[in-house]
């Protein structure tokens, strides 16, 4: 059995947005051998927001999701990023759902009410600490309010009302609302924050010193289940609609399948491994889909190919042996091909797993 402190990252993304940042702090997370749940709600327009009963119901879906995660590592707690209509949806989710419990809660662009009572959520110990980042010249937040009725705030833009010691709000005065897309502030502000020790209020030990070891084979089971529904899937949802694309992002490739590519070890899943795996092929980048695509290499443009870097999250698990990561890979392969030709899947037909061992000289 292996130890990770601090065992899964969850991010919401917001609206009118395809949640890139998502993306782009998935090496980030997994650099620190966290597990990361990019949980995503679809494209959501600002019709969409403006409707009360259309915005509050992704409140429930977010408690759905939440729960199914605590329900698969109960002795978990994770860690929230959230960013514009994300934050709505977990501070208020919170609000609403009082068994709720997270660790670390970051807001960006937050259209949080400026009157939220955060003082009831510590005290009901459902968050150690908030850190709401805000932007001075972060319009949209300022003026969210006027689409939602008066139900959301400028506390993305002006701060919370009422401070709190366990609220943190530092100000950026040249960041506007999706600013704090940069892997240079994710690795100065976020990474420092979601890994420092903090208990609840009124207890002496952080919520991480209660977990239990994560076994390799288990962090290898999460991580082909998200690779599968936030990757696999939409991938093959592409390739049925057209929607595979060269690298201008307008020419259409004739995409018939999906090779995923399934390293030796976690560390060949690496960006350092993986780019020279693609250079040495010569193997050019595509997206799929339109709305949330998702990035894929391609060399005559029928097959699609992939390595799961999710994979090098395993790589950075403490206490680990070789010989259990290499174990862990094969489970890993195991449970993705088991998702792939379950009876409710329907990309049996579109993606096939190679071993990387396997694969011919020339790629076709």
């Amino acid at each position: 059995m292996l130890r990770s402190k601090r065992k899964i990252i969850i991010s919401v993304h917001g609206i009118r947005t395809t949640g890139a940042w998502q993306k782009q702090i998935a090496s980030v997370v997994s650099e620190n051998g966290w597990i990361y749940y990019p949980m995503d709600y679809g494209y959501f327009t600002a019709i969409h927001f403006a409707l009360p009963f259309v915005r509050r119901s992704k409140i429930t879906w977010f408690c759905r999701q939440f729960d199914q995660i605590k329900e698969r590592f109960p002795e978990v707690t994770p860690s929230v990023v959230a960013h514009s209509n994300g934050t709505y949806i977990v501070a208020n989710a919170l609000k609403t759902y009082p068994h709720m419990r997270v660790d670390k809660l970051i807001l960006c662009g937050s259209i949080v009410r400026q009157d939220f009572d955060w003082k009831t959520i510590f005290e009901r110990k459902q968050a150690t600490l908030v850190r709401n980042e805000v932007g001075v010249k972060d319009i949209w937040a300022a003026h969210a309010n006027w689409l939602a009725w008066g139900d959301t705030g400028s506390s993305g833009q002006s701060g919370f009302a009422k401070e709190h010691v366990r609220l943190l709000q530092p100000r950026f005065p040249e960041f506007g609302h999706s600013t704090f897309q940069a892997y240079g502030h994710y690795r100065a502000y976020w990474l420092p924050f979601l890994d420092e020790p903090k208990p609840y209020e009124g207890e002496t030990d952080p919520p991480w010193y209660a977990e239990e070891p994560v076994s390799p084979y288990d962090a290898a089971r999460w991580s082909a289940m998200t690779y599968y529904h936030q990757y696999i899937c939409r991938v093959h949802d592409a390739i049925a609609d057209h929607e595979a694309f060269a690298g201008n992002g307008s020419d259409l490739l004739p995409a018939k399948c999906l090779w995923v590519v399934v390293p030796k070890t976690p560390g060949q899943a690496a960006k350092g491994a993986v780019t020279p795996f693609f250079q040495k092929h010569a193997l050019k980048t595509g997206s799929a889909g339109k709305k949330d695509p998702r990035t894929f290499q391609y060399n005559g443009g029928e097959i699609l190919y992939d390595i799961p870097t999710t994979l090098n999250t395993l790589s950075f698990l403490d206490n680990r042996q070789d010989s259990e990561l290499d174990d862990a890979v094969a489970e890993f392969q195991k449970w993705l091909e088991r998702l792939i030709h379950s009876s409710r899947s329907q990309c049996a037909d579109t993606v096939q797993v190679k071993r990387i061992e396997e694969l011919p000289a020339t790629l076709p």
